[in-house]
């Protein structure tokens, strides 16, 4: 039997073959933040001849009584399978509790957008870096690996990975990565519609819920207009949704509204749309409705729609690549919302320029920590100069006019599935 690790390894190569590295046009901005960068001297952009991915597996094993230290009671075994050359593995050993009070720390640090201190050793951020990567650098590096695909167990699919620290650099800043729960569950496939139509359905005003005023910027800033179909509020039901998403015309779909994850399954676990909840447990009819022409992307432009329970970590968008999707994108935290519609239309931006969904994560990541998108009266601008968000009122000018360079504001912001 063929190790799924030696399979994913044989299906990258195979899609290094493809046409993923085509000739790219680059977006970069002229004047950057030399004190964000650090020790990053080439500005942001993508170049498609030092594209080369490989898989992280990290798998977690309880091991009281079986460790080398009293002080641990676990392991953390890490794979990797790089694009070309022989799999490497190492072995770490770990205290489960310590383990959790970091992860703990640090969602505490990012929820109330203190600094992460990544000067320190001994914060959360460097502590949990050198946890999952201390031994894996030195082997990526001299790789000179770009992009990653990290299949993580249960219980570390949580780990906002974008925010660990180097001491240098952010684990975000310096890869392009998406997540997946299971090898089995990514298609490393070219997508099989060569359209890149998009799917674009969001609500703004709702009943008993906080109103959301930029989804209508956002749906029409995310691609071009003749690429897009939109569908905002009344005009976005729960059958429209389906109908819709169900065309295999649309490549892409993207949903920006409230979300609610609960424990229980899909059944429990809705989205808002323009007229009422639409339950997840219908969004697993896709399968069958695209069958042999899956979804590429379902990006939730929503709160914690990358988080859920114990039975199903990885919430919304878990169950969007459990529904077939290659990739879909979501939050693991609540998330700004003027933020987040900005992160997204900059995203699809380097998107319809043929960037990888990983790498234009990356570089939407580096836009944010370099201070590349910046508030101008009313408007926040992108890295291409052109506006991101228009007529911000003032309470939305306050909550972006630090700069939006804390990992808060980007780290959440996960890729799952498919990387390309």
């Amino acid at each position: 039997m063929i190790p799924i690790w030696r399979l994913a390894f044989v299906l990258i190569c195979c899609a290094l073959g493809s046409d993923l590295l085509r000739p790219i046009h680059v977006f970069a901005n002229p004047n950057p933040d030399t004190e964000a960068t650090r020790s990053v001297s080439e500005l942001p952009g993508f170049d498609p001849k030092k594209y080369n991915p490989a898989v992280i597996h990290f798998r977690y094993t309880q091991a009281e009584g079986r460790t080398s230290s009293a002080k641990s009671d676990s392991f953390l075994d890490i794979t990797l399978i790089p694009s070309s050359g022989d799999a490497e593995g190492f072995r770490v050993e770990l205290s489960s509790k310590v383990f959790r009070d970091q992860l703990r720390q640090l969602y505490m640090q990012l929820s109330r957008l203190e600094p992460l201190k990544v000067e320190d050793p001994e914060s959360a951020s460097r502590q949990l870096y050198a946890l999952f990567f201390s031994e894996l650098q030195p082997v990526l590096q001299a790789k000179k690996v770009t992009t990653l695909l990290i299949a993580a167990d249960r219980g570390l699919q949580a780990v906002p990975f974008a925010a660990l620290s180097d001491g240098q650099q952010y684990f975000g800043d310096r890869f392009a990565f998406a997540i997946t729960p299971s090898l089995a569950l990514t298609d490393f496939e070219q997508k099989s519609s060569p359209d890149d139509r998009v799917l674009a359905l969001g609500a703004s005003e709702f009943k008993g819920l906080a109103a959301l005023p930029l989804v209508p910027q956002e749906l029409n800033r995310i691609s071009s207009d003749e690429k897009k179909d939109k569908f905002l509020n009344q005009e976005f039901t729960p059958s429209s949704f389906l109908d819709k998403a169900s065309d295999p015309g649309y490549s892409t779909l993207h949903v920006a509204t409230h979300a609610e994850f609960k424990p229980g399954g899909p059944e429990a676990s809705q989205l808002h749309s323009g007229t009422g909840p639409l339950s997840m447990k219908e969004l697993a009819t896709l399968r069958e409705k695209r069958k042999g022409v899956p979804l590429d992307l379902v990006v939730f432009s929503a709160c914690r729609t990358a988080l859920g329970d114990a039975d199903a970590e990885l919430g919304f968008s878990g169950l969007a690549l459990q529904a077939g999707a290659r990739s879909a994108v979501g939050t693991l935290w609540y998330v700004d919302d003027v933020v987040t519609s900005a992160y997204f239309v900059q995203m699809y931006r380097y998107l319809e320029q043929g960037v990888p969904k990983a790498e234009a994560m990356q570089l939407t990541r580096q836009a944010f920590i370099r201070n590349q998108i910046k508030l101008s009266g009313k408007e926040l601008i992108g890295v291409d100069g052109i506006p991101l968000l228009q007529e911000l009122t003032p309470s939305q000018q306050r909550r972006v006019s630090n700069g939006v360079a804390n990992p808060f504001f980007w780290a959440g912001i996960e890729l799952m599935g498919a990387p390309w």
